[in-house]
């Protein structure tokens, strides 16, 4: 299993080869021709992984900045969406619609151009905050009572350099850049955090405990180190 994340794009015409890029913007990209099997392209992203992974440890070291401009692309659990922003004639905070490719921001039609970028930001900030606390409640929900604990509260923050967080008073705290994530991913982090109620430290029975629920967990762990530089908001 590749321990990143990757799409495939089919070329038309009577290219005979598949060929990767790995960019900042889009992460791993891998284009080949419509006829060639599946399993091919994903033999051929193995051969390749090694060289992947070095370019994406690279890439992991540098910032992507967003511009919210229409067409932008933005993450929102692991699937790409393309910014679509509409106006309004209604005044008051932006509205954020997600539709089956786009996210769809409204902004007030008297607000001036220059601001749209600031509204934008803000709007998605909120919009993003929203749905990581509603969906990783969820999550926190479900695997603090299948593991058998209570928590006391849940918080989203804007934190660089971790994942998440347990308290002593298990208080948990998430980076919000979570929401941006695979299911998957966010599900390891959840994990990981709520088996710290029961495991304070990073043992051995810390870690099985882990594997229970995610035997996965060293690959999402290592998608993480990845991909990353890949969750900008």
């Amino acid at each position: 299993m590749a321990s990143f994340s990757y799409r495939i794009l089919r070329k038309k015409g009577i290219a005979s080869n598949a060929s990767i890029t790995v960019s900042a913007e889009r992460g791993v990209v891998v284009r080949a021709p419509f006829w060639m099997p599946k399993g091919i392209i994903e033999n051929f992203i193995q051969e390749k992984s090694l060289w992947i992974e070095k370019h994406l440890e690279r890439l992991s070291l540098k910032k992507i900045t967003k511009h919210y401009f229409e067409g932008e692309k933005h993450l929102y659990f692991g699937k790409e969406y393309s910014l679509s922003i509409v106006t309004t004639r209604t005044p008051g905070r932006s509205k954020i619609s997600l539709l089956e490719d786009t996210i769809q921001v409204e902004l007030y039609e008297g607000l001036p151009k220059e601001k749209h970028p600031e509204k934008i930001e803000e709007a998605l900030l909120y919009w993003y905050l929203e749905k990581g606390i509603e969906t990783i409640t969820e999550k926190v929900n479900y695997y603090s009572q299948e593991i058998g604990v209570e928590y006391q509260k849940i918080n989203l923050k804007k934190v660089s350099s971790i994942w998440g967080s347990c308290s002593p008073t298990n208080c948990l705290s998430f980076n919000r850049k979570l929401v941006m994530a695979p299911h998957e991913i966010v599900d390891y982090v959840v994990i990981h955090e709520v088996a710290h109620m029961v495991h304070r430290n990073h043992g051995s029975g810390f870690w099985n405990l882990v594997k229970s629920f995610d035997p996965q967990y060293k690959y999402h762990r290592r998608w993480l180190k990845l991909n990353h530089h890949l969750l900008s908001i």
